[in-house]
């Protein structure tokens, strides 16, 4: 019995790899073994970086990974699944190689390559030190001003970076400008880590980044802030108006060697007059200052007089224009006119013409139904606007166009009538025809004879 089973142990070993084997490609059938590079680029990740260094450099950021698995498991397989390593455990100062490493979890998956196999890296002791602020203003005060000394806070800030970034620092800067200022500078500025020759050194970080600054500033002895007062002489052509007048700069500063005759200034200072007869447009020229004796300050400034034309008001009624209709539909206004209150100059208005306002409604492509539209004025000339239109909204009905049949008109056409004319002889009557053409209806021609006698 033992004999007989050993005998057949050899055929059921044999039974049961044929068995595997056939299973094997059964399944391999169904769910095939693929082999390929993972679609997206995979994200390399740094662990183990050794205290108090740091990173310098490019580093590549992504790998290509060749993937075994089956069919089934890279329909499931993500970015997520697949880890890329860098260990930079141990690793001391200096440019150096560091092989990838390549893990999948995923079932049956298996990892075949990685592009690249391994990326080169820079590490530099890292390195913290203070820096006491430099303060750099730059620009010129308003004239007659001057300022006193900056204060900052805090007075200093802390590098921290690679060794040689941070050695590198001369002067942590606080630059602002202060040009054309009056009164104190206060806000926070950014301070700017730079070389010995004024350039900002990178991969350095301040803390903090701003500081608060402030720079008293005050007028000096002698000097007096006064407004500027512009003098108009004429006047503008009929039918037109002073909208603005601008003048550049509008506060001037004077000085005199009299303190007491700046201080007795009324606050302010007269131009010399400024003619705008006739004008009909903007008037902009430089306008000399008129100051006391003993006062200086600016020759002149910048006056600037804006003209436009006086509007009245005109309200006209127009019919609607429809536009924008497709072919094949008809449509109708209800109602079919608007009153439009017109703005504009006098001129314009009374020369006002039927083409000048036009009121449309365009229909571009809508189709056959109701809809309530704005109406759009249309002006010829720029210079007026319409400022209200009543009704603001007009209910348009659009519809098919229904074809009419057309009957074909009659043509004329001439039928011949015979009148026969008797002509009398001695003996017996005898007759001559004579035809007269008479237009009747489209149909065949008849003759027809009408004896007429003719004595002879």
């Amino acid at each position: 019995m033992a004999r007989r089973l050993w005998e057949n142990l050899g055929t059921f070993l044999v039974a049961l790899a044929l068995a595997i084997l056939v299973w094997i490609i059964a399944l391999n059938e169904v769910n095939p073994i693929q082999e390929r590079a993972f679609p997206q680029p995979v994200a390399i990740s740094l662990i183990n970086t050794p205290p108090n260094m740091i990173l310098t450099g490019n580093v590549a950021g992504h790998a290509t990974v060749t993937i075994r698995a089956p069919q089934q498991t890279w329909q499931t397989l993500t970015a997520q699944q697949i880890q890329v390593t860098a260990d930079l455990g141990g690793l001391g100062p200096g440019t150096q190689t560091v092989p990838l490493q390549t893990k999948v979890n995923a079932d049956s998956a298996e990892v075949i390559s990685t592009d690249p196999v391994s990326i080169t890296i820079t590490l530099e002791q890292s390195a913290s030190r203070v820096c006491p602020i430099t303060v750099q203003p730059s620009g010129t005060l308003a004239i007659g001003y001057q300022a006193e000394a900056p204060q900052v806070s805090p007075s200093q800030v802390t590098l921290t970076g690679p060794a040689s970034a941070v050695d590198a620092v001369g002067s942590c800067q606080a630059n602002f400008s202060v040009d054309g200022l009056r009164q104190d500078f206060s806000g926070l500025v950014n301070v700017a880590p730079v070389d010995a020759a004024g350039n900002v050194v990178s991969r350095v970080t301040v803390t903090p980044a701003a500081v608060q600054v402030k720079v008293p500033i005050s007028q000096k002895q002698g000097f007096r802030d006064v407004a500027v007062k512009v003098i108009i002489n004429g006047q503008l052509a009929s039918g037109y108006q002073v909208t603005n007048i601008k003048v550049t700069p509008p506060i001037v500063t004077v000085s005199s060697s009299d303190l007491a005759l700046v201080q007795r200034l009324p606050g302010f200072v007269d131009t010399a007059p400024l003619d705008i007869t006739g004008a009909s447009a903007d008037v902009v020229r430089r306008v000399p200052l008129v100051l006391p004796s003993g006062v200086q300050g600016a020759d002149s400034v910048l006056v600037e007089v804006n003209v436009a034309a006086i509007e009245y008001s005109l309200t006209v009624q127009r019919s609607l224009e429809i536009r924008g209709l497709a072919p094949g539909l008809g449509a109708t206004a209800s109602p079919d006119s608007v009153d439009v209150l017109i703005l504009g100059p006098l001129p314009v208005l009374d020369s006002l013409g039927l083409e000048d306002v036009r009121v449309v409604v365009d229909l571009q492509g809508l189709g056959p139904g109701s809809y309530q539209m704005t109406p759009q004025v249309l002006f010829l000339s720029d210079n007026l606007r319409a400022e209200n239109v009543l009704p603001s909204q007009i209910e348009v009905t659009i519809g098919e166009i229904t074809p009419t049949p057309t009957q074909p008109t009659p043509t004329p056409s001439l039928t011949p009538t015979i009148t026969p004319t008797p002509t009398r002889t001695r003996f017996r009557p005898t007759y001559t025809p004579s035809m007269t053409l008479t237009p009747t209806p489209p149909g065949t021609a008849t003759e027809t004879e009408t004896p007429t006698p003719t004595p002879h």
